[in-house]
Formats: C-alpha cells, structure tokens, sequence
C-alpha cells in the first residue's frame, strides 16, 4: 500500500509507511510534528491511481466539527454541508471549497450548527469543504468532504442508462460499476449479510482491536467515503445507537414489530425468521439423532427428524478472572438473570450452543453493576475559551458508578451584572425560547392551488434572493472601490520634511523646554499591509478618524484610524504625535480608549486605537430620548429614555474612574465632556480626545490654544490653568447642552460670579449636591476623582432612583443648542 497527504498541500505527497501487524495486509503512518497531523491523507495499492480511499483528521484546535467526515449525494439532490460549532470566538465564520473562499457569516450572528446549503447538487459541487474563523490558522479548519455520483438516484453506467440493485443495510451503489459497497459490518450481493458485532471486511474476516469497533472510523472507496463501524455513531464513533435504530453512523430503522426485536449491530433479530422487517420464515433441516435425557428440548419440522441442543452461560468478574460461573438454559431460553453480583463491578458474559459437539462462543458482552456508594468527585476540571458572555467546562468521571446526571452549580462572584434589555424592566430575568411546530394547512386549496401557491411563493423567493444577490455585490464592490481610492490617495500623499521622525517602532520628538532637541518615544507598531480602511467616521478642519480592520498578533480586530490631513499644520502634526505620547505612557485601562498600534507611512502617522461601537456618549444620550424618537412607544411605557438611573450613574462612575487613573498619572485631559467620551463594548464608557471634529465655535482663543468654555473650570478661563480636579462629569449624562441659550462671552463674566445651573427637575438632590461640590470655585474645596467615584459606586449599590427617567406631566429634556456645540 502507499499512503500519501492532499490537503492542504499545493501538491500530493508520499509519506513513509510500515506494516500494521493487528490487522492482514495493513500499513500505517506516524507523525513526527503535530503540523503533519491536519489534512486529507490516502491510501492506495502502489503504481495505481484508480480506487484511492480518502480519510481526514483534524485538531483539537478546531472551532468546528463537520457533521460528519463525508457525504454522498447523487445528481440533482439538494444537500446542507454542517459544521457543529465547539469554540466561542469574537471573529466571522469563513468557509471554504477545495481553499478557495465561498461564504461566511459575521461573527455576531453565528449559530451553533453552522449550515452551507447547496440546491440541486452538480459535479461541480464536489470536493472538500472546510470552515473556520476569519483569523484562525488553515490547521484549525474543520474538514467534511462532499462526494458526487455521477448518476441520478437508482441509476449507474457511463450514461446513467442502468437501474441499481437495492442495497440493503445503508450499501451504497456504485455510479460507474453498478455493485453495492457494503458499510463496514455487511457483506453479500447486495449487503444483505451480517458480519455481527466487531467483524468487518469483504469477507467479515478482519475483527476490531477491542471486539466492539468502537471509536473507530471505515474509510472505503468512492462514493461510499466514511463511516463508523456498525452499532456506533457520532463524531468519534463512540456512542453507541439509540433503541430501534442499527448499522454504520446509527442512520438505519428497524421495522421488527412484535416478531423480534432490534439489534444495533445487526438489525432485526427474530426467532426462525429473517429480513429487514422479519417478513421470510426460516426452513430448517435437521439431522437424525438419538434421543436424549430429559433436560434436552425436542424440535420437530414437520417430520420425524430432530435435533437435541442447551444453551451454555459463561460469566466472569473482569477484576476476577478467577470466578468463572458456567449455566446451563433450555432451548428455547432468551435470557438469564444473573444473582448474587457485587455493586460496582464489571461482568462478562458469553453464550455457545451444545449439542453432541459444542460450539462456538459468542462475542462476550459486557455491564457494570449499580453502585452503592457516592460517587466521587469529577476530576480534571479545566475552563477554556473564556469569553466575556462564556466559558467551557471540561472534567473527567470515573467508571464504575453509575452516574445518571452531571449537575453544574455556579454564581457570579462580580458587584454587578449590566444587561440593556429595551422595553423591559431593570434587573428582572427574561428568558426567550423558540420551538419548531409544524406550518399551518392551506384549507381549501387543492392539488393545483397548492402549485400555484408553490409556484408563486418560488417566484417570490427567487425575487428576493436575486435582489439580496445584487445588493451584497453592489456593497462589496462599494467597499472595495472606498478601499481601493483610500489606498491610493494614500499611496500620493508624501510629506518632504516630517515633522517628527519615525524609526521601527519608535518617534523622535522636539522638545522645547530642554536643550536636548529630541526625544524617542517607543509605541507598538502595525504593518500598513495590515491595515484595511472601510468607512469614515469623523473627520474635522486637520483630521479624519476612519473605521478600519487591523491585524494585530495574529488577530483580526476593528479599529478606529487617526490621520493629519495632508495641509495641517506642524503644529497639528506635532500635537497628534503627542498624543501618540500620552497614550504609550497611559497603557492600559478599561475606561479610557487605549492605543491598539501605530504606522509610519510615507511621512505620515497612523494611529490605531480601539473601536467604539456604540459611538460618542453624546449622540448615545440623545438617541435614548425616546419621547423624540419614538413618542408612541414613550407614552405606551411610561418612561423618557431608554435608559435607566443605574445606567446612567454607571456612565458616571466609568468616567470617574478613567479620570481618577489620568489624574494618578499626572495628565490633565482638559477638556473632559460628552462627545470626548466614547461608548464601548457592553456600554463601557471610555475616555478619549477627538479633538479633530471639534466644531470652532466651541471654543474662545487664550494665548496659542483652543478651549472648550463650557466645559471649563473656572480658574482655567482666568490663568489657562488645567486641574485634575472633578467639574462637569455628572452633566454629561444629561445630554443636554451646558448653559443652554448662553453665549461663551456670558459665560465668561457670570460664572466668576457664582452664577450656576439650576437643579434639574428629574434629579436627585444628592446627586446634584455631588454637581455643586464639583463647581465650587476653589479647586481644592472640590472632590478629588477618587472621592467622586466612591460617592457614585454608593449610589449605586443603594439602588436608588437618582435619575428619575419616568414621563411625567410637562416633561421637558435639558436643552440643546447646536450653535454652541457647532461651527455655524
């Protein structure tokens, strides 16, 4: 035999064999690395082409597992290709025919058996399929391959001209030759012979290593492929079949009604019957003998001969060999019931016909006996794939304890669990199921109205998908061409003189205040190639942010894109490659937007940070006044926003506690407000500084700078001095606009006058003696971070309506003046 290696190789390769001595004219192959494991591997009489068996094996790495390793179709039939998911990850779901790429499905939506249909299969359609995540190495694909008859069912012969017998038993017929290829444990003509429990072969003369099959995978010629060994079922062929129903992979049904009864290994089994449904009376011929004693059975058939047989019982403890008990049963005996057995042991039984010669014994079966003690402890326990909604646990049982049911028993040892579940009331457990049923009849419609209908309902379903077709096409050909102009406009921009010099993974930076010219800033680097631009999402005078997919450490991830606009100024350049700065210094916090990665190109600097998908905190506020959005669904409800107190102090205390982590790094962010602060994963707030899409309006000139007057602490306005200090952040949650209706030059003279905003009619007068310690006009008379963020994680352990967002009569929001906020 020669074995060789397809998949995912270029090009066949033979691999080194060695004679497998368990079995008759066997080879196998051994694996030196695990790389060499993964793939589609066959085995073939040598100097042959013709006949090659095919088998695959695959990782554990795998975040899938195909249904099953192969399937066979015939022309024209319809066929789902599964993978069963295993592995929770935050990345699309690809899949791929013969390693050219054919569909995939967003990670947010990937069910936990994922399907590829295919309709009215053709030749074509042959090959191997595998599935994966978008990120995940080709070894980490899960393989199943789809094998084509050339004919149409029933039919075989080069022009498909030729009916097929009927194989019996799950036999498969041969598209070219027109023979039954028998599933492992059949033989005969047409399968109708079995080979019986741990036999196998064209001849039913190879036996299992272990006498049961188990765990182990039949690989046969084309186009039966593989299967498990009669009796088992499942990916690694070691379950055995549910009652009623037998043969390989468990696909077969007994129909034995009351004349016998179903065996796994070998279908119906029926006393002096035979056949799939027991429908054939077996004849009997017997030889004459001699009568015997008393305790033989006699069977007669019609006639004078007979013949005199028992039943003999041998059954050991498996722990002891040594206690071995012979019985002896009647004819016609079907059962034996063994007394006196220990709990918790293993027992082996065989069973051999005596006449006036004995006979063979039987395959021996086996069965533990109850247990009657507890029993232990699952060992091995192990968690992986740990995600932020899950997590899978792994451990091991020992045998011999007739353990029914695992039970699972956790809790959440976290403060608090943060669910946005709209329409619904806070901290209550909803849980949402779907069950099959069956679709409605159509009363009154005959056989030509049911065509019509089917016909119309195909014509629709065609229309809807023709247009679905068309729309993927004309958006992928829109990203693609955004992608193709972003890359080459680009591609023309090239700075002659950067304002800041760029080497591997580090920036050389002026510096003004000592006499030394330069500083080197080291930051985490990304390649350009990795980087793919999809849209715009915010752009200003000198800047743009865009929305792109990055490939970090191997890793496919979304990613906010800062860039300096191509006529920005050295000043521009030199503040963007600040904030480079600052971010590699800061590291890593959860309430801050933190810094993924930056690229140097063509004097140009890029930088990656994290992607927030639920945008500014502003926006965020102002889409929740569903009195604006959706008044209906308001009055229906009874509620204002679409969120709640809690949730709302809790957009407080994340930007606390970001603040509270700036002011333990000594960085003064200096303009700390609503559309600065960025809406993460799961509604995390994050602080950032997008000081690229500031409107001009905003802000008043003082010396060199920009400031953002509204949300400025007071001495700031008089000495440019910057705090560290808590002032405006509870008003953030408000949405509203600070000092609506006000000028920035009123603002400039009746603040120093201790001129402050009023109360707001739907907030606690806790939370807004938190605000006016915040405004007090001596910094150090305010709360620190620190004592800010102390004083909301109380607030919202107390569960207390702080912000009261139900609709009351006259209700108004805080106002919005977009001629303050905006340029113009």
């Amino acid at each position: 035999l020669g074995m060789g290696r397809d998949f995912p190789l270029t090009h066949p390769q033979s691999l080194p064999v060695s004679p497998d001595t368990a079995y008759h004219h066997a080879s196998k192959i051994e694996w030196k690395t695990r790389s060499d494991i993964f793939g589609e591997f066959y085995c073939r009489a040598r100097k042959s082409d013709k006949n090659q068996i095919y088998t695959y094996k695959m990782l554990n790495e795998a975040a899938f597992l195909p249904e099953s390793l192969t399937i066979t179709v015939s022309i024209g039939e319809d066929v789902n290709i599964s993978f069963t998911r295993r592995k929770v990850f935050a990345e699309d779901a690809v899949i791929y025919k013969n390693g050219s790429f054919i569909h995939s499905v967003p990670k947010n939506e990937i069910p936990d058996i994922l399907v590829y249909p295919v309709q009215g299969v053709k030749s074509s359609d042959a090959g191997l399929y595998t599935a994966r995540s978008i990120a995940g190495a080709k070894s980490t694909s899960a393989i199943t391959r789809l094998i084509v008859r050339k004919c149409k069912p029933g039919l075989w012969g080069p022009s498909c001209e030729h009916s097929c017998p009927v194989c019996s038993n799950g036999g498969v017929c041969h598209d070219e030759t027109g023979e039954c290829i028998c599933p492992p444990g059949f033989k005969g003509h047409t399968c109708e012979t079995v080979c019986g429990e741990g036999k196998f072969g064209r001849m039913c003369k190879e036996w299992c290593r272990d006498g049961y099959c188990r765990s182990m995978v039949f690989c046969q010629r084309d186009p039966y492929g593989c299967s498990c060994g009669t009796g088992w079922k499942g990916f690694n062929c070691s379950e055995a079949c549910s009652p009623g129903f037998y043969g390989a992979d468990c696909r077969l049904t007994c129909e034995c009604g009351d004349k016998g009864h179903c065996d796994r290994f070998r279908g119906c089994v029926c006393v002096g019957r035979h056949g799939s449904r027991c429908e054939k009376q077996v004849c009997i011929i017997l030889s004459v003998v001699r009568p015997c004693q008393h305790h033989f059975t006699r069977l007669r058939n019609n006639s004078d001969s007979m013949i005199l047989f028992y039943y003999q019982v041998e059954c050991v403890q498996s722990s002891d060999p040594g206690t071995v008990k012979t019985y002896q049963l009647p004819s016609n005996s079907t059962g034996l019931k063994l007394p006196d057995l220990k709990p918790r042991h293993k027992y082996e039984c065989r069973v051999r016909i005596m006449t006036v010669s004995m006979g063979q014994h039987s395959q021996p079966v086996s069965a533990w006996t109850l247990s009657n003690e507890l029993p232990p402890a699952p060992s091995s326990i192990r968690s992986c794939n740990i995600t932020d909604t899950s997590a899978i646990i792994t451990w091991s049982l020992v045998e011999g304890h007739s353990i029914s049911k695992v039970m699972l028993r956790f809790q959440d040892n976290t403060l608090m669990q943060f669910h946005q579940v709209i329409g619904c009331a806070y901290a209550t457990s909803e849980t949402y199921s779907t069950s099959p049923s069956p679709p409605p009849g159509l009363a009154g419609l005959g056989s030509e109205g049911n065509m019509l209908f089917y016909a119309i309902l195909g014509s629709a379903g065609m229309t809807c998908i023709t247009i679905l077709v068309a729309f993927c096409i004309v958006l992928q050909l829109k990203r693609a061409t955004f992608q193709r102009r972003m890359v080459q406009a680009f591609q023309n921009i090239v700075r002659e003189e950067p304002v800041v010099q760029f080497s591997s993974g580090s920036l050389n930076m002026p510096n003004k205040k000592h006499k030394n010219p330069e500083k080197s800033v080291a930051y985490p680097t990304l390649e350009w190639s990795d980087i793919k631009f999809q849209d715009v999402i915010g752009e200003g005078n000198f800047g743009q942010v865009l929305k792109a997919r990055i490939k970090k450490d191997g890793l496919r991830m979304d990613a906010a894109i800062k860039r300096m606009k191509e006529y920005a100024s050295k000043d521009d350049h030199r503040d963007f490659a600040g904030e480079l700065e600052v971010l590699c210094k800061l590291g890593h916090h959860p309430n801050i937007i933190n810094l993924l990665g930056a690229c140097e190109h063509r004097g140009y600097l890029y930088l990656a940070i994290e992607f927030a998908p639920h945008g500014n905190l502003l926006d965020f506020l102002r889409k929740s006044r569903v009195l604006e959005t959706d008044p209906a669904f308001a009055i229906a409800n009874s509620t204002a926003s679409t969120l709640t107190s809690q949730q709302l102090l809790h957009f407080a205390a994340d930007v606390a506690r970001g603040m509270d982590y700036l002011a333990q790094k000594q960085f003064i962010h200096r303009d700390l407000a609503a559309r600065n602060i960025l809406v993460g994963e799961n509604f995390v707030a994050k602080i950032a500084d997008f000081g690229l899409s500031r409107g001009q309006e905003v802000y008043v000139k003082k010396t060199m700078g920009r400031l953002p007057v509204r949300w400025m602490a007071i001495e700031s306005l008089n000495y440019s001095v910057y705090t560290t200090n808590m002032y405006f952040v509870l008003t953030c949650v408000s949405g509203g606009t600070p000092y609506c209706g006000m000028t920035c030059a009123e603002l400039y003279e009746k603040l120093p006058q201790s001129y402050r905003l009023e109360k707001p009619l739907n907030c606690d007068d806790e939370v807004y003696d938190l605000m006016r310690q915040c405004w007090r006009e001596k910094p150090y008379e305010r709360p620190s971070f620190q004592q800010i963020l102390v004083s909301l994680n109380r607030m919202l352990e107390e569960r207390k309506t702080y912000v009261n967002t139900t609709l009351y009569e006259k209700f108004t929001y805080a106002g919005i003046d977009c001629s303050a906020e905006e340029a113009g």
